[in-house]
Parts: structure tokens; sequence; C-alpha cells
């Protein structure tokens, strides 16, 4: 059996992270952003969130999106390479 490349395995899941969770957020941002910022203004005075807010977020988000699927997917490597060791009858 081959062992998995843990930095390149996580890379590769942390870009797949990062692109979903900007799927999500877009599709999020889509559908939930207006009903927000009219609550926001009904209730306040003022919308809830404008463009700016928006980057912030979105690049948090991708941030994150990254740095979890690195982690998990480098320790499903590194699980994965470890109980190649292991000896089965």
């Amino acid at each position: 059996m081959e062992t998995l490349n843990q930095f390149k395995f996580g890379i590769a899941g942390g870009i797949t992270f990062a692109v979903f969770v900007l799927l999500i957020d877009f599709i999020l941002w889509l559908t939930l952003v207006p009903l927000y910022n009219n609550l926001m203004l009904s209730v306040y005075g003022v919308p809830g969130l404008d463009a700016f807010d928006f980057f912030k977020i979105i690049i948090v988000s991708l941030i994150l999106g990254f740095l979890l699927g690195f982690f998990f997917l480098w320790l499903f490597a590194l699980v994965y390479n470890k109980l190649l060791l292991i000896k089965v009858k």
C-alpha cells in the first residue's frame, strides 16, 4: 500500500473546502441578506450590511474554510498512514 502525502492532501482539502464555503456564502447572501437588511431597516432605520461587510465576511470565511479543510484532510492522511503500519492477520 502506498502512503498519502499529508501536505498535498491537506492543500487539496483546503482548496476544496474553501470553494464550497464560497459557494454556500454566495447562496446564503443572495437569499438571506435582503431579508436581513429589510428587517434592520424597519427596526432601526438603517440597513444592516453593506458591500464592505460582505467582503470582510467572505475573506474570513475563505480563510477559515481553507484552514479547516487543510487540517481535517491532513489529519485524515496522517491517520491513514499510521494505520498502514498496523499488521492485520
